[in-house]
């Protein structure tokens, strides 16, 4: 009797969009299928996915023949379909592929290597080595400051128009303060003007003329 996966073996290939596709491995992994025997299924062993794993890892064919110890004919045999590609040479560019340390190895990643301890280390700036957590607070700290940053913007913005306000006020007061003058002065004016409407004019009697004194003889 074939040996089956077990249920929940079967509902980890559901889960992730996989059909286990070899009765060999049930057979020998039976029940309990590992993580990466299920990820060895999920893909077809093509000419146009060994491309594709290979430009993953961003190597050309050369390269690629180098790495896997063998010439360069047999590699573009294998690519143009003439011959069966090994299972084992795909998986291993498969696994390379999906592997943090070798997405690690992008150009923009140059030197930088996780060690034994699990940190990840920069060959710049004295060798700075980066714990998880580390990392996850670096994070944190950018987007707070991201915040506070917008939080500061706004700020600067409420200050600018409370600053262009102020301006306006004083302007305002300060023409308030040159009209209020010039009500003082209307007012001053209009008062002189009424005290002279209402003054009494007193007439001055003119004196009589004093009669010519008769010439004595």
């Amino acid at each position: 009797m074939r040996k089956q996966a077990s249920e929940k073996t079967a509902w980890a290939y559901w889960m992730q969009a996989i059909e286990s596709k070899s009765s060999a491995i049930d057979g020998a992994f039976s029940g309990h299928h590992p993580q990466f025997v299920i990820q060895s299924q999920r893909e077809n062993v093509t000419p146009e996915m060994f491309i594709y794993r290979r430009l993953q890892l961003q190597m050309n064919a050369g390269q690629c023949a180098a790495y896997l110890r063998i010439n360069e004919r047999t590699l573009r045999r294998w690519e143009g379909g003439y011959c069966e590609i090994p299972f084992m040479a795909y998986e291993l560019l498969r696994i390379l592929s999906e592997n943090l340390f070798a997405r690690m190895s992008h150009e923009k990643w140059n030197g930088w290597f996780i060690s034994a301890e699990g940190k990840l280390v920069s060959p710049n700036v004295g060798k700075c080595e980066y714990t998880p957590e580390q990392l996850e607070w670096i994070s944190w700290q950018g987007t707070e400051a991201t915040r506070l940053q917008r939080e500061v913007n706004h700020l600067q913005k409420a200050l600018e128009e409370a600053q262009e306000e102020n301006t306006k006020l004083r302007q305002m007061f300060l023409s308030q303060g040159v009209v209020d003058e010039l009500y003082s002065m209307h007012d001053r004016l209009s008062e002189l003007v009424e005290k002279m409407a209402t003054a009494r004019i007193v007439p001055f009697k003119k004196s009589d003329q004093a009669e010519p004194m008769e010439k004595t003889a």
